[in-house]
């Protein structure tokens, strides 16, 4: 991969999220309120897919987050996965962003960090990076774009981008759809394991009070033979139920 990227995503999550705005090829967040003051959600899912990518394989593994949003749409928050991923076991995310709108604008500007406690150290699995979400919500159907860059991604893999794009619109019975298609590059592929790829999702979701039920679909352009032969990078369904608080 040339140039930026972030990170695979799981798809069994229990994620308590504060104030978040929403993830994702493995995405969930909330949304912060303006008075500030905590929130959180945690989730069950099936996988726990990030860029396309499959991180948990195997069955459903519990994940949590919990954040605090300040005045003005300052927010910090921390996270937490149960990973099977080249010898890690755990992922533990902490995060400082912005949040707010202009007119039918809204910006997500963020700092983020994603740790690999008890990992090889020789992995070189730990990175931050910088990104962005935009949406315009003028309409039933809101573009979305997002952007996020790293000096040394994963694996130590050197600069890496990872580019999404896509739409959120409504479906029938209460139903949630969400469509994207992103673009993941390193400067090291050796390194990265994997070539550059691009990576698409669809999902649908179902809010029932305190409760989200999401059903997602996610591939890659990857071959198997390009994933060293796994089913990380292929086509897969993401169940995954969360609640809020």
């Amino acid at each position: 991969m040339p140039y930026f990227h972030r990170f695979p995503a799981f798809a069994v999550t229990a994620c308590l999220c504060v104030a978040p705005a929403a993830r994702a090829d493995d995405s969930t967040s909330g949304s912060a309120d303006a008075a500030g003051g905590w929130s959180g959600s945690v989730s069950l899912a099936s996988h726990y897919p990030s860029r396309g990518l499959d991180l948990s394989d195997g069955p459903p593994v519990p994940q949590g987050g919990a954040e605090y949003a300040f005045g003005g749409g300052w927010y910090l928050n921390g996270y937490a996965a149960k990973t099977r991923y080249f010898g890690l076991d755990v992922e533990v995310d902490a995060n400082a962003g912005l949040r707010g709108a202009r007119g039918s604008l809204r910006y997500d500007l963020g700092l983020y960090y994603y740790a690999y406690p008890g990992g090889d150290p020789r992995l070189h699995a730990n990175y931050g990076e910088l990104g962005t979400r935009i949406s315009w919500v003028s309409g039933p159907v809101t573009p979305v774009m997002e952007l996020y860059v790293t000096p040394n991604y994963f694996f130590g893999a050197g600069k890496g981008l990872f580019v999404n794009a896509g739409i959120d619109f409504p479906l029938p019975l209460q139903w949630r759809g969400s469509a994207r298609y992103g673009y993941v590059t390193v400067e090291n592929n050796r390194a990265f394991v994997y070539p550059d790829y691009a990576t698409w999702l669809v999902s649908a979701t179902r809010s029932i009070g305190p409760w989200d039920l999401v059903a997602q679909f996610n591939d890659t352009s990857m071959h198997r033979w390009q994933c060293l032969d796994e089913p990380r990078c292929s086509l897969a369904l993401t169940v995954r139920l969360t609640r809020n608080f």
